[in-house]
């Protein structure tokens, strides 16, 4: 990539625009110029680009006339409709033979009906060697394909060639990886508006990567709610902390903080169980929600570790007319990331399958147009005087139907009024609804798909955000049908930001004394009490001392699975009929329940 290139990242408030280019072998890259700009209302939903034209034109006007002289584009995508996921697999020094076992055993990965509709890539995290061998540890990640071709579509509206398609998480990696120190491990957080980014850095190596559906906003709007302000006062105490101290105890505050915490606090949990050689010793903060007043006191108290702010950018040159402060240089960080080393999301180009026309093609095909089209202008000639004939009666004789109707304007002005009640009491039944009156709904959907040995832990409900664990039965493997279940849970049209931000096995190992007439085996029990109640299961641990006859019986280990579980629940919103029949019909079908 050694000519300049455009990166662009579509974010639903902000479309950031940077020209950059490489410089040598080496990672480090250039910015040579910059333009961020405010996403066109309403053309952006979930990562997929709903108003090509909208955006398109909102990003030409932000490079015209102002240097941008790239060609190529590289797009970085974020999408909760993208699946990632860390896969471990023997050592693969060919490139296309690593894509090929990976596309291969896609459907473990990720449970999806149709492959062929989602585009696969990877990107190589770590190779190291084990008692089994050469390993690597690879991120992989399937996008839908309407997804991907969306931004195809918008680089042929912008006249550029696409030069690769990135995901947003390898994007950011890319860049961190530059920015730490090897020999520590180091939490690193990117708060955004409504979603937090967890990632644990070993040295430069990507450990594990987290989104938490909690961000600036989801602060702003607790502290509104604890203290009963506006948001302009609640973000005005959130941006100093001197008045925030003034104003908002520590209780209130914890409060205010703590979805955003707690979120946090379950990925690093996970990684303490996972990885329990790898001590954070530090936690690296940045992005929109880095500057919350005392966000850096809490996480250093509830984490354990101390918290730093990115200051600069190691391996990133500024020059040109990029004229950027550190702080803004920050915002940039998916579209700096994305030409380091992007994963390359990509689909078959539908022209593959069709056919180039020849010259020679071309004239037949021209000369035969040309023939058969004035042929039907002659036709045509004589045709129309006749119509126009037909034409002169047929107005004369709609204009005496519209007399015998006229009242119908009153009728139809009736019906606009109807209407614009019917907006008013719309309204203001959306402003009396709290996501909460869906939880039974939920609650029943849940007892519907859950296994039967399956349970739920500790459920907790606030407008619409839902955080629960689900405890699998006791079984002698590792069980994948409530991970199945789950992802049904997460597919209901009416749950969004789902997340699995950890799970946790117990075990526990039993006396075999023999088997029943089924085959079954039996376990050795505590003593039956007076009451006839079977006493409890006998469990062998190490180092404990048992009966002789005890050491004599076989033994059955079993685990158990807890699932961290969060999402939001709301009612999908319901649009004002428009003034057809068929409208009338939708309202009636709407308001009945049905979907």
């Amino acid at each position: 990539m050694a000519n300049r290139v455009l990166s662009i990242y579509v974010g639903m408030d902000a479309i950031r625009i940077a020209e950059m280019q490489k410089t040598g072998n080496n990672k480090a890259v250039v910015l040579t110029n910059a333009a961020e700009i405010a996403t066109p209302n309403n053309s952006v939903n979930d990562g997929y680009l709903v108003d090509i034209t909208a955006i398109s034109e909102a990003i030409r006007t932000s490079v015209f006339g102002r240097g941008f002289t790239a060609k190529e584009v590289i797009f970085t995508i974020t999408s909760k409709k993208i699946a990632s996921k860390e896969v471990e697999i023997p050592y693969q020094k060919s490139r296309k033979k690593l894509q090929q076992i990976l596309q291969a055993n896609s459907g473990e990965y990720f449970p999806m009906s149709n492959s062929g509709d989602y585009s696969f890539a990877f990107s190589v995290l770590e190779d190291y060697h084990t008692e089994n061998g050469h390993m690597s540890r690879v991120s992989a990640v399937a996008a839908p394909n309407d997804l991907v071709k969306c931004y195809y579509e918008l680089a042929e509206e912008l006249k550029y060639t696409v030069n690769s398609i990135d995901y947003f998480g390898n994007s950011v990696i890319q860049l961190l990886s530059m920015q730490m120190a090897e020999g520590r491990t180091d939490l690193v957080l990117q708060i955004e508006k409504d979603t937090t980014f967890v990632n644990v850095m070993r040295g430069k190596t990507l450990i594990l990567q987290r989104s938490v559906p909690y961000g600036k906003n989801a602060v702003i709007n607790a502290l509104m709610d604890v203290k009963k302000i506006s948001e302009k006062d609640a973000k005005t105490l959130l941006s100093n902390e001197t008045l925030l101290d003034q104003h908002v105890t520590a209780d209130e505050y914890a409060e205010t903080v703590q979805y955003l915490v707690n979120g946090i606090g379950r990925v690093v949990e996970y990684h303490r169980n996972k990885n329990k050689s790898d001590l954070l010793q530090g936690i690296k903060v940045f992005g929109e929600g880095s500057a919350i007043a005392g966000i850096e006191r809490i996480l250093e108290r509830e984490l354990g570790a101390p918290v730093e702010h990115f200051e600069t950018l190691a391996g990133v040159a500024i020059k040109g007319q990029a004229a950027l402060t550190a702080e803004e240089v920050l915002r940039y960080l998916p579209n700096i990331g994305a030409v380091i080393d992007p994963i390359g999301l990509d689909v078959e180009s539908d022209s593959s399958s069709g056919t180039v026309m020849g010259s020679e093609m071309v004239f037949r095909v021209l000369l035969g147009i040309f023939c058969v089209s004035s042929a039907v202008m002659l036709g045509w000639s004589i045709y129309t005087g006749y119509n126009h004939h037909k034409a002169v009666e047929r107005k004369a004789e709609l204009e005496r139907m519209i007399e015998d109707i006229k009242d119908i304007e009153e009728i139809a002005l009736n019906h606009e009024h109807a209407l614009a009640e019917l907006t008013i009491i719309k309204a203001f039944e959306a402003s009396t609804h709290n996501d909460n009156e869906l939880l039974l709904q939920f609650i029943e959907d849940l007892e519907k798909r859950m296994p039967k040995d399956a349970a739920i832990g500790t459920l907790t409900a606030a407008n619409g955000d839902i955080s629960f664990d689900v405890i699998s039965g006791w079984h002698t493997t590792t069980k994948n049908e409530i991970a199945d279940v789950i992802y049904q849970i997460g597919n209901l049209d009416y749950v969004s930001n789902f997340d699995l931000p950890g799970f946790t096995e117990e075990y526990r190992t039993l006396f075999v004394i023999g088997v029943d007439e089924n085959g079954d085996p039996v376990f050795l029990r505590a003593e039956t009490d007076d009451d006839g109640v079977l006493g409890e299961y006998i469990e062998y641990e190490e180092g404990v001392e048992y009966p002789p006859e005890y050491l004599e019986y076989e033994t059955m280990t079993f685990v158990q699975t807890t699932y961290n579980v969060s999402c939001h629940i709301s009612k999908p919103v319901v649009a004002v009929p428009e003034d057809t029949d068929e409208g009338a019909a939708d309202t009636e079908t709407t308001e009945g329940g049905e979907q």
